[in-house]
This record gives structure tokens, C-alpha cells and sequence, in this order.
């Protein structure tokens, strides 16, 4: 894709002086011991380069917003925006703010109760049938039934009672539903290119008022990891993001992509996030922030010079997002991740270097002695 040529005084100041650019990415401070990997933790895990991304992003994540629901929120009141909610998904920033447990219950019900019907039911009906078949000539369907209700009931009954209940709640009292939890947790501001971490905590647990403490740093001072670990069902992999100075980890996968069996979801995000945070590119082909691609002015740019339609995903009919769906499912299963450099490693001398970042970083250096000390680790505001 094509990459401008910005600077701050291009748009204006619109991006911060420290917002992520690939080609100026000042030389980082030697990195004294890995803060949040032990030698286990890393032999379970890795760092994934920097640098050389595709457009792609985790097929789950892309097929989360379809044509249909980018609609409906057009057409639709923002609850969330009465409802005092700080997350945010735009041009500006990924910024995650849980909602309140209620909340979180309701839509526990609503999803789980939803799909455990969806399987349910037909075991249901199977089961019934095969016991009136069972049970001989002289059974009747009511029989049947009284025989089975428990068992109907368990596989069928109760998630869909689950389903109905939440969704009769949210549509009889959504403002009461939707309820804004305590704050955000993270934050990826592409406009400044700063991380931010929300720290909560109270001096009596369950007692007065809680003290947040934020804690602020670029994100070219992160690295992405892929976190292995083991399940009844075999492998799983997580994705982080790991301040390189200091002990600071920012758990992005758990809410934008969860676990997998297989690690090309998690390369497929490390992708996305630097896209999205390169201000010398437009914002990824996202549906769901397609709304807000003509306020970013890089992205706004772009879109203009191509002749993007305003309202492409929008717009789309089913059958051609399920040919995208294909699409990006097959870029992320062909993704490159593990045959590229490391261009990061031009830049800063880890505590745990492998040979292609040795090499690199001997290219990347020119025989310079790099800081060995990192005065100022992070920003810590209090409120």
C-alpha cells in the first residue's frame, strides 16, 4: 500500500510528534533484562519482528462488524454513549472500557443462551423422536415427552430461556441494560502513538474511592508476543503487547481476539495493530471504522486520490463480504511472519538477542555504542 510523506506540519500538528512512523523510529535504549518473561516464560513464547506487515487481520476480528450490523448502528440510538461508556474504536484510538457486570451478564446470557439452543434444540428433537420410536406401538407423543421433559428441558429449555430472558431484559430496558463499568483499561491512541494502561485500585478493598494511576509510553517501546501455553484440547496461543523497560504487559488479544489452537491469528493482529498505527498509511480496511476513515487525514487522503468509495463496506451485499471473508481468511493462512527480519532490532540491543537480531543490529548500528540506560521508562499520571 501506498505510504505518504507525513509530518506533523503536514496535517497541521493533527498527529503527535511521538505517533508511530516505521522510517523514524528513534534509536531505543539497550534493553537490561526482559522484565516480563522468565527463561520458561520464553520458552513458551515469542517475540514477533517488527516491520514488513500485509493488510491483514485476524479473520474473526474482520468478519465481527458485516454489512448488515454497520447498518443497524447507523440507524440505531447509541446506548453507549448515554450510557457514560469510555471504550472507543475509531480513527483516534482502540480503546477498551469493560462495561458493567450487569452488563456483562446480560450479554453473557444473550450469546451462550443463543448458541447453546442453536445446538441444543435439534439434539432435542432427535432424542424425542428416537424415544417415541423406542418406547414402542403404544407410546404416544405425550408419553414420550413426560418421559423425556427433563432431558428436552436441560438441552433445550433452559438456553433458550437464557436467549429470551436477556433479550426480552435489553429490549424492555435498554438504559438500565448498557450500564459503563468502572473506566477504560487500555488504550492505542494512533493520533499521539501512545500506549495507556489504567491502573484501579482501593487503599479498603470494596471501600471508598478508588485511585487510578495511567501509565503512558509509545508504542514503538512494545513489542508483540505470542504467548504459548496447553489445553485439554491441545495447543493455545495468546497474543500481548510487552513494554520493552519495564514490567508492563497489555493483554490487547483477550478482548480483540481471545486464544487459538494455531499462532496465525495472533501474527495476523501483531499486523494490524502496526497498519493501524502507522500514521504514514491510511487506517486498515476495517469495516467497522469505515465511518470514521474521512476524519484521519492521511487515511482521508488516500481515499481520495484512489477514489475509495465513501460507503464501501456499507454498502456491500452478503454474498461479496462472505468472497472478502474468504479472501482475508486465506491472506492470513499464507501470512509471512516467521521469514521476516526483525527491524526493530536495528534499532535497540535486546536482553535476549537471537542470531537474525545480532545481524540486524550490527547492520542497523554502524558501530555505534548505544545508550545503555533508559532515564525516563514510562509516564505515570495520576488522577
Amino acid at each position: 500500500m501506498d505510504r505518504s510523506t507525513n509530518t506533523p506540519a503536514n496535517f497541521g500538528g493533527y498527529y503527535g510528534a511521538q505517533a508511530y512512523r516505521p522510517n523514524s523510529i528513534p534509536d531505543q535504549p539497550v534493553q537490561s533484562q526482559d522484565f516480563n518473561h522468565s527463561k520458561v516464560m520464553r520458552s513458551a513464547g515469542f517475540r514477533l519482528p517488527w516491520g514488513g506487515t500485509q493488510d491483514v487481520m485476524p479473520f474473526s476480528l474482520f468478519a465481527r462488524w458485516r454489512p448488515k450490523a454497520l447498518r443497524r448502528i447507523e440507524t440505531r440510538e447509541d446506548l453507549l454513549a448515554e450510557a457514560g461508556d469510555q471504550g472507543q474504536l475509531d480513527h483516534e484510538s482502540i480503546c477498551y472500557a469493560p462495561l458493567a457486570f450487569r452488563s456483562k451478564v446480560i450479554h453473557v446470557f444473550e450469546v451462550y443462551g443463543k448458541g447453546f439452543f442453536c445446538v441444543g434444540l435439534p439434539l432435542a428433537l432427535i432424542m424425542y423422536l428416537s424415544g417415541v420410536l423406542e418406547f414402542g406401538p403404544e407410546t404416544t407423543w405425550l408419553t414420550a415427552f413426560v418421559e423425556l421433559w427433563p432431558v428436552l428441558f436441560v438441552l433445550a429449555g433452559v438456553p433458550g430461556f437464557m436467549w429470551l430472558g436477556s433479550t426480552f431484559v435489553f429490549t424492555l430496558f435498554p438504559r438500565w441494560s448498557v450500564k459503563a463499568g468502572r473506566g477504560p483499561e487500555w488504550e492505542l491512541n494512533r493520533r499521539t502513538g501512545m500506549v495507556r494502561v489504567w491502573r484501579y485500585r482501593r487503599a479498603i478493598p470494596f471501600l471508598g474511592r478508588r485511585k487510578v494511576t495511567v501509565i503512558e509510553a509509545p508504542f514503538y517501546e512494545f513489542d508483540g508476543w505470542v504467548e504459548g501455553g496447553a489445553t485439554r484440547y491441545g495447543p493455545r496461543f495468546d497474543f500481548i503487547l510487552c513494554h520493552r523497560y519495564s514490567k508492563l504487559k497489555v493483554h490487547i488479544g483477550d478482548i480483540l481476539l481471545g486464544w487459538h489452537h494455531v499462532s496465525r491469528p495472533c501474527y495476523a493482529l501483531w499486523d494490524f495493530l502496526q497498519n493501524y498505527m502507522d500514521v504514514t498509511r491510511p487506517l486498515p480496511e476495517f469495516p467497522v471504522l469505515e465511518p470514521h476513515r474521512l476524519k484521519d487525514p492521511v487515511t482521508a487522503e488516500h481515499d481520495r486520490k484512489t477514489g475509495r468509495p465513501e460507503r464501501y463496506w456499507r454498502d456491500m451485499d452478503d454474498k461479496t463480504f462472505k468472497e472478502k471473508e474468504d479472501e482475508m481468511r486465506s491472506r492470513v493462512l499464507r501470512i509471512n511472519t516467521e521469514q521476516r527480519p526483525n527491524l526493530m532490532a536495528k534499532k535497540v540491543r535486546y536482553a535476549h538477542m537471537t542470531p537474525e537480531d545480532m545481524l540486524a543490529y550490527g547492520r542497523g548500528s554502524q558501530g555505534r555504542r548505544p545508550r545503555s540506560g533508559h532515564r525516563k521508562q514510562f509516564k505515570w499520571i495520576s488522577e
